[in-house]
């Protein structure tokens, strides 16, 4: 069973980032000693929710629902919601430099040539540990969706921290965290509304104080699910 927290029930304060493990051994002798940088890289929010007095019950049932913890749940980012604007497309830059593509990856009988690239929005098709590999953007972009959401599996959405370039093929390689941890699915690729598969850490999420009139505030913490 997976809960599906409604985009409608907004918080009031959020804190929505990637915990980034790291050890610093140093020496006992200088204090000095390297960052080295640890795999587990996860997602960590947190949510300061104010509910009204009519759906104040309803929060409740909410929460208890989740079995602090044991149920998991899949959790928006609300300062992502409506997603980022997508790159420029393959498409619309194949229009620019006046090259044609039809159905059946044939040019003109002219002598006008045929440029091989995707010419649909830009596709998520693959990826691997820290990288996901994107098709039908505008060849020699670089930084493609930079400080998107990408959600790149149900649950599983990877912030894009930065990119390699788009080859003339319109095909991109970005960079993401935290990393894959399950085969991406292929689609258009999506950035807004992405949730990330979490569980409810702590046992008193319910312990909130309410006062008259039934204003209640509930701090609530959450980790993705590994």
């Amino acid at each position: 069973m997976t809960i599906e927290w409604p985009l409608d029930l907004h918080p009031v304060a959020q804190s929505f980032y990637i915990h980034t493990l790291t050890a610093s051994p140093s020496s006992a002798f200088t204090g000095a000693g390297p960052v080295l940088g640890r795999s587990g890289a996860r997602w960590v929010a947190e949510l300061t929710v104010e509910p009204t007095a009519g759906r104040l019950p309803w929060l409740e049932a909410l929460l208890t629902r989740q079995r602090a913890g044991a149920v998991e749940l899949l959790l928006p980012n609300y300062t992502r919601l409506a997603g980022v604007p997508a790159p420029e497309t393959f498409a619309a830059y194949a229009a620019e430099i006046g090259e044609t593509r039809f159905d059946d990856d044939t040019g003109f009988d002219d002598g006008t040539s045929f440029f091989p690239g995707d010419a649909g929005p830009p596709t998520l098709v693959g990826g691997c540990r820290g990288y996901l590999v994107l098709t039908g953007c505008r060849p020699g972009g670089v930084d493609v969706l930079a400080g998107a959401l990408l959600q790149a599996s149900p649950g599983r959405a990877h912030l894009v921290v930065g990119g390699v370039g788009v080859d003339q093929n319109g095909v991109a390689l970005v960079a993401v965290a935290p990393p894959l941890r399950e085969s991406p699915v292929a689609g258009l690729a999506q950035t807004s509304t992405s949730r990330v598969l979490m569980r409810m850490t702590g046992g008193a999420a319910l312990a909130s104080p309410t006062t008259p009139p039934q204003r209640a505030r509930y701090r609530l913490s959450f980790v993705e699910v590994l």
